[in-house]
């Protein structure tokens, strides 16, 4: 673990032209959130001391930016790519300029999209919604769509005409499935559904930082910053030790899920935060308990 505090990182401004200009050279700060339900994702990325033909050449063309984060000789990879909302220039103290860029991930694709195309009688739910993907008029890339569909096939064509995010729902609703946006890519998956790989060992030796704390729905904990904890459908999991989490003082009335057995969670928030020239450089996670656990009220005995 001690090769991981040798950090990495990248971050590029792209273009209309999907030209990138990387401006890792000079100093970043960041703080990206991801959640792993239906909605969009959030970043404020800080850039510092740009020169101002730069600085007004990202407001003026950029259009996206793309984060990548971690170390050296360990995990490192994308934890941002989203499309720029609203450039900030401006002095924060005597000597430093900075460029905040206020990002959104998914929007464009869900928010400020249409479809417009019809399906042939007989075919079914899940291929109805990766055509429409494709057939947007941004066309959605699809990462994990889950085979758990209902097969009942339609007895005769469907128009799809509007915006896809209706349809997404529409198909989450009617089959009991939820879906989320990442980096651009939607991923579809049951309710039920958790990921197959190997669940990410999480502990003090492997860069967990202070005491996991419980939730009313599972748990909350922060880590040296760590790409490879990633919000997706089906979800990953990540496991802690019971002796590690502190627990949760019950109120009456209310719901408390218990702590899961085998310290097993599913990732259902991320929050990256970083600064290239700076202590920040944190990964902290809200988790939910696997599919199965049973909430309990408090009550008195």
């Amino acid at each position: 673990m001690s090769q991981q505090y040798l950090r990495k990182y990248k971050v590029q401004v792209v273009n209309k032209d999907d030209v990138a200009l990387d401006v890792s050279n000079l100093r970043c700060a960041f703080r990206i959130e991801k959640i792993g339900i239906q909605a969009i994702n959030f970043a404020i990325i800080q850039i510092f001391n740009l020169n101002d033909e730069t600085a007004l050449g990202i407001i003026d063309e950029g259009m996206r930016v793309i984060v990548q984060a971690g170390y050296e000789n360990g995990p490192f990879g994308v934890i941002f790519d989203g499309d720029i909302f609203q450039p900030i220039y401006d002095r924060v103290n005597v000597v430093d300029y900075v460029l905040t860029l206020h990002c959104i991930d998914g929007d464009s694709i869900l928010n400020d999209n249409f479809v417009g195309f019809t399906t042939n009688a007989g075919s079914e739910t899940r291929d109805d919604l990766i055509n429409m993907l494709k057939h947007s008029e941004k066309s959605i890339p699809a990462g994990t769509i889950t085979e758990d569909f209902e097969t009942r096939k339609l007895p005769r064509g469907k128009t799809f005409f509007g915006e896809p995010k209706k349809y997404i729902r529409q198909a989450a609703q009617g089959n009991n499935s939820e879906w989320c946006i990442s980096d651009g890519q939607l991923d579809f998956s049951k309710i039920t559904e958790v990921s197959e790989s190997e669940a990410l060992v999480l502990s003090p030796d492997t860069g967990l930082i202070g005491v996991p704390e419980q939730t009313p729905e599972g748990v909350h904990f922060r880590c040296l910053l760590n790409p490879s904890i990633v919000i997706k459908k089906p979800p990953m999991s990540i496991k802690l030790s019971m002796s590690l989490i502190r627990q949760r003082k019950r109120e009456l009335g209310q719901l408390q899920t218990r702590l899961d057995n085998d310290g097993l969670y599913k990732v259902a928030t991320v929050i990256h935060s970083g600064d290239t020239r700076g202590n920040d450089w944190y990964t902290e996670v809200f988790g939910v308990n696997l599919v199965g656990t049973i909430p309990v009220i408090a009550s008195i005995r």
